[in-house]
């Protein structure tokens, strides 16, 4: 008996390289006409007042491109913008004919071109599904171009499928820190909104929370998990795709988003075909995918994974090598604290001792236009707070808020001995320096809040606590991506250009370096626990200097009240804002900074002039001098008003 023979394996039909060409090139047309056809409609947009009139847009382009902008000009006419919709339209219905195809090149470049030309003209509303499609169109345009050369056609599909999989990777992964959408309460939030919002929609996720919160997993479970598309020959790209597919039809209905559905959807035709085995493919003209595309981006990445690993170890070791100067101070925590002496001369054996507290993932180094002036008059100390710069975090117990604190109060009994201590601290630095004078008690004779925290803020302040929700999703990320070598790719922030040139290489290390971002991580999640917890004021037996940012009193109020309450729980108190300055800036600024030390210099003399054994004692409204107490402007007179009004008094601004 004859055994039978095996059928050859039958390659799928309709996953050749041009039947999939053909589905993304006129899947992705209908991106085009939606959207000539939505920009026909909105004439308003483009007339004056509106959002793209063509005579306030281009004074964007003419302040960075101004011959760009002259061609541009060219494209403003009306005339011209309906023409080139309209072509736009002709060219998308076109595609869906049997066209010869040099007509289909044709036809996918008038829609690359013409989206490149109108782009300046509907700046305002471009979304990613433009983004999407214009790369559709493009790559089919090169592919229809290189058609008798199908490994020309293999990469540009590829392109498009290993683009499609790390946009859902991406956006997965960017919602996973958030804890509004691991809660489920993002998508109710997004459709309540007006731009994208639902009422039915609404109504339906506030009767099922429990079907909301699984939706909410489901779609993050979903992106995530994309580049399984690859894995097991192919098998879950459908599964991944229909799901992917379903969520943009719904958000279709409930937020109006219809151009994504079809932007993205045009992706899927090239998924299937490049998540398929090579040897299913080829059906017609027998030459199976080329895979050479694939194979150069994972040498690419691994190459430039490589380059960020080494770029990585440079910074540390800049990070290491620091400025020369530093000395080491071990905590009882087994922290290890990297701290310098400010100013060029020699270090003073006697008078006052100020110490400089930073904020949350910032650096000493953020204090260098204050601390360099300052320390030719005082003895001024800068230090890195355990994890950052070249200290070291060892403490392998859970991580305490006192922590913190712990280690600033044993740095500052280091370098001050029994001289008397100033504490000043920035930001998250000022409440710190509040809680370690507390612990302090005799030796501080004034702090000084540079635009500081308040444990009050995120619970009174709508504005710092969107911030600090942003805040946790940005923390929950950096460490890892600058551990991956990403560092690089952090753009060079504005304050850097601000500091003085010689700790400008340092800062900048330190800002792409993965420690510091750990160590902010850590510090913000036991900061932000304590300051929802109702935590009151500590209490302040030391005169103060409030400063504020004139950017932070402006854009909140809430905050400037907060820091009133500082000055106002003090025994004696100055208030001062400095105009112009954001909470960076006030550092970094030049000017700004200049203001901010003159003030510090002042404030110093001023609380440590009567030393315990002058004649003058320390009260609840200050120093004691013959005048009365010592206010911002000078002596404050016998009823408790500064001469200029600056001063502040316990129970209230004066």
């Amino acid at each position: 008996m004859k055994r039978p023979t095996a059928r050859p394996r039958r390659l799928t039909a309709g996953l050749d390289r041009s039947t999939v060409l053909n589905w993304t090139e006129r899947i992705g047309s209908v991106t085009h006409l939606l959207a000539s056809l939505e920009y026909l409609t909105r004439g308003r947009d483009r007339q004056r007042g509106g959002a793209n009139n063509w005579a306030v847009n281009r004074r964007t382009f003419r302040a960075h491109a101004p011959r760009a902008t002259r061609v541009l000009d060219l494209f403003a006419d009306q005339r011209v913008v309906t023409a080139l919709h309209a072509s736009r339209a002709v060219a998308a219905a076109a595609l869906w004919l049997p066209l010869t195809n040099r007509q289909r090149v044709v036809a996918n470049a008038v829609l690359t071109g013409s989206q490149g030309a109108l782009h300046a003209q509907h700046l305002y509303g471009s979304d990613g599904a433009d983004q999407v499609s214009f790369l559709v169109q493009a790559l089919t345009t090169v592919a229809r171009a290189g058609r008798n050369r199908p490994a020309v056609v293999d990469a540009a599909l590829w392109f498009l499928s290993l683009q499609s999989v790390l946009s859902y990777t991406v956006s997965g992964w960017a919602k996973l820190p958030s804890e509004t959408w691991r809660s489920g309460r993002a998508l109710p939030a997004i459709v309540r909104t007006i731009t994208y919002g639902d009422k039915q929609a609404w109504e339906l996720m506030r009767r099922f929370p429990r079907l909301t919160r699984l939706t909410a997993h489901g779609v993050l479970a979903m992106e995530c998990a994309f580049p399984l598309a690859f894995a097991a020959k192919g098998r879950p790209a459908p599964f991944l795709l229909g799901a992917a597919g379903a969520f943009h039809l719904v958000n279709t209905r409930v937020m109006g988003l219809g151009r994504f559905f079809w932007a993205f959807t045009s992706t899927y035709p090239a998924v299937v075909y490049t998540t398929r085995p090579r040897d299913r493919t080829g059906a017609r003209d027998g030459v199976r995918r080329d895979d050479t595309l694939p194979a150069v981006a994972a040498a690419a990445g691994l190459a430039l994974f490589a380059a960020g690993q080494a770029a990585r170890i440079r910074r540390r070791r800049i990070i290491e090598r620091g400025r020369g100067d530093e000395q080491r101070f071990a905590t009882t925590a087994g922290n290890s604290l990297s701290y310098r002496y400010a100013g060029s001369g020699p270090i003073p054996a006697d008078g006052p001792v100020l110490l400089l507290e930073n904020g949350l993932a910032a650096t000493a180094e953020h204090w260098e236009r204050i601390a360099a002036p300052l320390g030719e008059q005082f003895t001024t100390v800068t230090y890195q707070r355990a994890g950052y710069g070249a200290s070291r975090y060892h403490d392998t117990g859970e991580y305490r808020f006192d922590t913190m604190v712990d280690d600033l109060v044993e740095l500052a009994r280091h370098v001050a001995g029994d001289r008397p201590l100033v504490l000043a601290g920035h930001s998250l630095g000022g409440y710190l320096a509040l809680l370690a004078a507390e612990r302090l008690a005799g030796q501080v004779r004034g702090v000084a809040l540079v635009d500081a925290s308040h444990p009050a803020e995120l619970q009174r302040s709508p504005r710092q606590a969107e911030g600090g929700r942003a805040l946790s999703e940005t923390l929950a990320i950096m460490p890892g991506s600058l551990r991956a070598g990403l560092g690089s790719m952090l753009p060079r922030p504005a304050w850097v250009e601000r500091m003085p040139e010689s700790v400008r290489r340092i800062a900048l290390a330190q800002y792409r370096d993965p420690a510091l971002w750990s160590a902010a991580r850590r510090e913000w999640e036991v900061v932000r626990e304590h300051f929802e917890a109702d935590t009151p004021l500590p209490h302040i037996d030391v005169p103060l200097v409030v400063i504020t940012a004139g950017q932070t009193a402006r854009a909140d109020a809430v905050q400037a009240e907060l820091h009133d309450e500082f000055a106002a729980a003090a025994p004696r108190a100055q208030r001062h804002t400095i105009e112009g300055a954001d909470h960076d800036e006030i550092l970094t600024d030049a000017d700004h900074s200049g203001e901010v030390a003159e003030i510090l210099a002042a404030f110093v003399a001023d609380v440590t002039e009567d030393s315990p054994q002058d004649d003058g004692l320390l009260h609840k409204d200050g120093p004691i001098h013959k005048d009365g107490p010592v206010g911002k402007d000078g002596p404050v007179g016998k009823d408790g008003a500064a001469r200029k009004g600056d001063a502040i008094r316990k129970g209230g601004v004066r």
